[in-house]
């Protein structure tokens, strides 16, 4: 299950980041194209692919036969180069007749599976950070579009209770009441347009293009649309969990095998002097298990996979619960979200124009606009809330489901 991207697809990051930091004309960027920027970005595969080539190295360590050992001796009564010297060439090659070997490849075979399925749990973990700045960066757009909407409005009645107060129709109290709430809106504006800023930088850092152009459009909406089908796959962290726990048991078997390994020898003895001759030589050295056992290794590996079973069924069980809990309050603050927006902020909207109409008439004074402005803001504000905790849940939930949407 390799996770490599096509060469292809890499080459077109350059093109996209370009015309995302291009100020001159609107872009366009998706949540999709921001998940797909952060985990394509050239750091981000080196950091995934690195357990992998790793686990693929140990593969490959666990597949050679340790290398042969040559010795040369020789021996002379009076120096290396006098009468009665003796040289002996042999070559000795150890020998895996347990079967040790054979359970430590399989044990690596699934360390290379876990790898691979920790790679795409953390592909979408990246995938879901890059898609929550993005969705937060909404959030701050609009909450912006708020402030500086109510800010106009209160400039607007500011300059409309000044025209009065000249003309006789307003008290100065009524004036400065306005100019105070002008300023805390100014305020509130300013923070606004800073929470952007960092919104901004903090999706821009992660999908690798700083700055982000304020002319890129954010094309998904803060609220989720559906919510997501349950899921019938296997979930890559379950998987990882399980592909441990494999390797666990290999490894188990592995150093059940106390049998030691075998080191065969072969080679050559020559002699000279007064009677030269030439022979073979072979021999055989094997440790005698007669204290070690291997029995301090067979217990280590046993507790590794009672921890690696003990965190699977753990996790599942987590899991499960986690999954169930979030669908949940996802589904209640889409339906809240929803409910308030059809309810709340429609009647506030509608307030707020009354009380504009009947200003303008002078049939309400002015603390009686301001409380309407206020009114309509905070029943804005509140619904961009609920639609950005709702669209958490989901990635929460997407997160823990990598194949749902989000």
């Amino acid at each position: 299950m390799p996770i490599k991207k096509p060469i292809s697809n890499r080459f077109l990051i350059v093109p996209v980041l370009l015309l995302l930091a291009m100020p001159a004309a609107a872009q366009t960027l998706s949540a999709d194209d921001a998940a797909r920027l952060a985990t394509d970005h050239p750091e981000a595969v080196q950091l995934l692919e690195a357990p992998i080539e790793r686990a693929q190295g140990n593969l490959q360590t666990a597949r050679m036969l340790p290398n042969p050992v040559a010795s040369f001796e020789r021996e002379g009564a009076e120096g290396f180069g006098g009468d009665g010297s003796e040289t002996i060439l042999t070559v000795e090659q150890t020998l895996d007749f347990s079967g040790r070997r054979s359970f430590n490849r399989r044990g690596a075979e699934a360390d290379i599976k876990a790898a691979r399925f920790k790679a795409l749990t953390e592909a979408a973990t990246l995938g879901v950070e890059a898609r929550r700045r993005y969705f937060d960066l909404v959030a701050a757009r609009e909450e912006l579009a708020v402030a500086k909407r109510y800010g106009e409005e209160v400039n607007e009645l500011l300059a409309q209770t000044t025209r009065r107060e000249q003309g006789g129709d307003a008290a100065r109290y009524d004036v400065e009441r306005v100019r105070q709430e002008a300023l805390a809106a100014s305020i509130a504006l300013t923070e606004a347009e800073t929470n952007v800023y960092s919104a901004e930088r903090s999706l821009a850092a992660l999908i690798g293009t700083d700055p982000l152009s304020e002319n890129v459009v954010l094309t998904d909406d803060l609220l989720p649309a559906d919510l997501p089908p349950a899921s019938t796959t296997r979930l890559p962290a379950i998987s990882t969990l399980e592909a441990q726990v494999e390797g666990a048991r290999w490894r188990r078997q592995s150093a059940s095998k106390y049998m030691p390994d075998l080191t065969i020898g072969a080679g050559v003895r020559q002699t000279e002097g007064l009677s030269e001759s030439t022979g073979l030589l072979f021999s055989l050295s094997v440790p005698l298990p007669l204290f070690d056992r291997n029995q301090g290794e067979y217990r280590a590996r046993s507790a590794d996979v009672n921890e690696a079973e003990a965190r699977l069924r753990l996790t599942e069980m987590r899991l499960t619960s986690e999954i169930a809990s979030l669908r949940h309050r996802l589904e209640t603050l889409m339906a809240a979200a929803e409910r308030y927006e059809a309810g709340a902020l429609s009647s506030a909207t509608e307030l707020r124009q009354i009380a504009l109409a009947s200003f303008n008439g002078g049939e309400i004074a002015v603390f009686e606009v301001i409380d309407a402005l206020q009114s309509t803001r905070e029943a804005d504000l509140r619904t961009i809330t609920l639609k950005h905790n709702a669209r958490k849940a989901a990635l929460a939930l997407a997160e823990l489901l990598p194949e749902t949407d989000q």
